[in-house]
């Protein structure tokens, strides 16, 4: 590992971002553990070469150790067809036996998705109340998880219209709906309506330490308390998180020691035996009894806890690491391994999403990252109406507000502001504020890294942030900006830029030596050359749409790009439609290994795709000739979506010598036209899962039965007659069906 995590002392005592982001005293915790010159390595797990899915799925079984007769009754309950009544299962417990691991684990189990054709889940806020701001949130959360939902405005609608528009969803199919870590009685008022009784063996799983919030769902309800590990369990899943055998006598005497500490919680032996797992036995005991009991929670998007922990100084870069976001994944890496931090959420590529920390760890360190001034977070009924009570933040400001407070929202900051509150954040994230009003004296906040304006409704740029002389992250995602004035080029030290489809008019005059990741740029019919895109060489991830005409230069401009390792290009013409996509100059690209090509590619030029791409995305490509014999030779491909209208014929053949060696992921989508799936006897023999998505003609396939390494087979929206004939060469084990158009 390049480089150990810093000291907080060295770093003025400051933490992490507290909205979910605060992981990095897991740091502090673990530099108290081993010593203040002790290097995290990592351990022999799989993750120095990048992330595992399998050893995840160990560690996962491994942390629910105890709780298999609870798995499978709940399983049980779940898949019950003689009672068809809509039924809560309470998961109870006061401590953390894992709860929410064990719910987590049955909800993803492809029997489960089978049976249910809609799952949602949602976290319920420890301040819900079914007459406030947070009650419409949850509505809110429960249907921008549903399929399709996404085309009405429920933004704009009142709590009353969201409960009638999720009845009149949730009517219409079998579901399962998790309420995980109920901490109120109110949630009583939430579960007669909009979760009717349709008699459709619907259910509902909730989860909560306190069991008088399990009892108030009445006749609904049916109990499932979770029970401690013996210690016979306890010490077996201790050695085996360790690495060790039964009759290791070195540890032997820790023994009673450790189930002393860990109270028989598995979360807390995953967390004691990750930590101690690399260390020598003979440092045990000054750790043992610092170590305490856990449970999960907080989730956050990972990309932007390693930008965070970038931009408080806690990532310490070195000429042979020289890249601030690949040292934090290092960081990240390690406290997964020691069971610090718990992934959540996958992309489909593969790839982590989103993670939590143990709860005790926030518990602990909010409230001290407050009482030092560290930051402040103001939610949806913020009692913070006075500069005086934020005047000595320093690293962070959170408004964790959204579209129901706005009056709150302008009260509080427009005020501290005038008034000269917090003038020396590092953060400022306000994420889903309608309609900030951003004074201009927010530019005296010269020591501003970090400006998160996503989802907000701004229809014109501040030009102050351009002049902020530290800025190096500003996220303008999903607004309403669609142009930027020339002096966000001031900000020389501008690392990432996030935007949808905007334009900047003018091009720096110098090249923007130290931006690495810019995404959401349109630069038109602008020639990319005079635009010195070639000269933007620290880029790593780029998102790009260009004019057809200049389709050629752009890619040109590209080929450059020594460092670009993610692509996103996209070719429209002058009335917005798709257009043609050069590939040629990128052939020999290096670096290039996640590439999502929006636009028309010719078939002569699908041949010229970089060789070492292991993430491919094509839409809307137009392709005549049969793509796959071309697409199997790349080497080192893993995911590949073949997506709207991206091939045009009626036949598509994966071949046994062009065989795609290292493919996990097949996504087709949308070939509206393809009728014959065949894969031939040794063709894509790694491949693991294999989604098929509303192709309507596609009605037989071939050879589907002969790949060996097959755990899924997801057909959405697909002919019944296409899912019949899988289902008869398959079986059920591996088929997930999904139906989304009576939704």
């Amino acid at each position: 590992m390049s480089g150990a995590p810093p000291s907080a002392v060295e770093n003025d005592g400051e933490f992490m971002d507290g909205v979910g982001a605060a992981v990095v005293p897991a740091m502090v915790a673990v530099e108290k553990l081993f010593g203040e010159h002790t290097e995290l390595e990592l351990r022999n797990s799989g993750l120095g070469g990048g992330w595992n899915n399998h050893q995840y799925d160990q560690e996962w079984h491994s942390a629910l150790v105890g709780l298999e007769d609870a798995e499978k009754e709940l399983v049980a309950r779940l898949l019950d067809d003689n009672e068809k009544r809509l039924r809560v299962i309470s998961l109870v417990s006061e401590e953390p036996l894992g709860k929410t691991a064990l719910t987590r684990k049955v909800y993803n189990r492809l029997d489960i998705r089978q049976h249910f054709k809609l799952r949602v889940w949602v976290r319920v806020p420890k301040d819900f109340a079914y007459k406030d701001v947070t009650y419409w949130g949850l509505l809110l959360n429960i249907l921008e998880q549903i399929p399709l939902a996404e085309y009405e405005d429920f933004e704009s609608m009142s709590k009353e219209e969201l409960s009638a528009m999720l009845f009149k969803i949730l009517r219409k199919v079998r579901f399962l709906i998790v309420l995980d870590d109920v901490c109120t009685v109110d949630v009583r008022f939430l579960l007669p309506y909009p979760f009717a009784n349709l008699l459709n063996g619907s259910r509902i799983i909730l989860t909560t330490r306190d069991s008088n919030v399990a009892s108030l769902s009445d006749f609904w309800n049916s109990g499932l308390n979770l029970m401690r590990l013996s210690d016979e369990g306890s010490w077996a899943l201790f050695l085996k998180k360790v690495g060790r055998p039964q009759n290791s006598s070195d540890i032997n005497n820790f023994r009673e020691d450790i189930l002393r500490i860990c109270h028989g919680l598995s979360p807390a032996i995953m967390l004691l035996g990750g930590v101690l797992s690399t260390m020598e036995s003979s440092e045990w005991s000054r750790v043992i009894d610092l170590v305490v009991a856990a449970h999960f929670a907080y989730e956050i998007p990972i990309e932007r806890l390693l930008q965070l922990w970038h931009v408080h100084g806690f990532v310490q870069t070195s000429p042979e690491a020289s890249v601030p976001e690949d040292v934090a994944k290092k960081y990240l890496e390690e406290l997964v391994c020691r069971n610090m931090i718990e992934i959540v959420r996958w992309k489909s590529v593969g790839t982590p999403k989103t993670c939590h920390m143990p709860c005790y760890l926030y518990d602990v360190f909010l409230p001290k990252a407050k009482d030092i001034g560290f930051l402040d977070l103001h939610h949806g009924e913020s009692e913070c109406t006075s500069a005086d009570s934020l005047q000595f933040l320093q690293p962070c400001v959170s408004f964790n507000t959204g579209k129901r407070d706005r009056i709150n929202w302008k009260i509080t900051f427009t005020k501290i502001i005038n008034e000269g509150g917090f003038l020396m954040p590092k953060v400022l994230d306000l994420e889903g504020v309608c309609d900030p009003v951003l004074p201009k004296k927010l530019g005296i906040m010269v020591n501003l890294r970090y400006v998160n304006l996503r989802g907000t409704d701004l229809y014109s740029f501040p030009a102050f942030i351009g002049d902020l002389p530290h800025l190096e992250i500003l996220d303008l995602k999903h607004t309403h900006i669609s142009s930027l004035p020339s002096s966000i080029w001031n900000a020389k030290n501008l690392r990432h830029l996030y935007m949808n489809d905007v334009s900047i008019p003018k091009p720096s005059n110098q090249p923007p030596t130290n931006l690495e990741v810019l995404t959401g740029l349109m630069i038109g019919s602008k020639d990319p050359r005079k635009y010195g895109l070639d000269r933007y060489t620290s880029l790593r991830k780029l998102r790009l749409i260009c004019h057809p005409e200049l389709a050629l230069q752009t890619a040109e401009c590209i080929s450059r790009l020594d460092n670009l390792h993610t692509l996103r290009l996209q070719s429209n013409g002058m009335s917005g439609q798709l257009s043609n996509l050069e590939l040629s100059p990128m052939k020999d690209h290096q670096s290039l290994s996640n590439l999502h090509l929006i636009g028309v590619i010719k078939d002569h030029q699908i041949g010229n795709l970089p060789r070492n791409l292991s993430i491919l995305t094509l839409v809307r490509s137009r392709l005549i000739e049969d793509p796959m014999p071309v697409l199997g030779k790349l080497p080192q491909l893993r995911v590949l979506s073949v997506a709207a209208c991206s091939y045009l014929g009626q036949e598509m053949t994966c071949h046994a010598d062009q065989n795609f060696p290292e493919l996990r992921v097949l996504k087709l989508w949308v070939l509206e036209k393809l009728k014959l799936l065949t894969v031939e006897n040794g063709a894509m023999p790694q491949l693991r899962e294999l989604e098929i998505k509303n192709c309507r003609e596609l009605r037989s396939s071939e050879g589907l039965d002969q790949l060996p390494a097959l755990k899924e087979l997801i057909l959405t929206d697909m002919p019944q007659d296409f899912v019949e004939d899988a289902r008869r060469r398959l079986g059920n084990e591996k088929l997930l069906i999904n139906n989304y158009t009576c939704m």
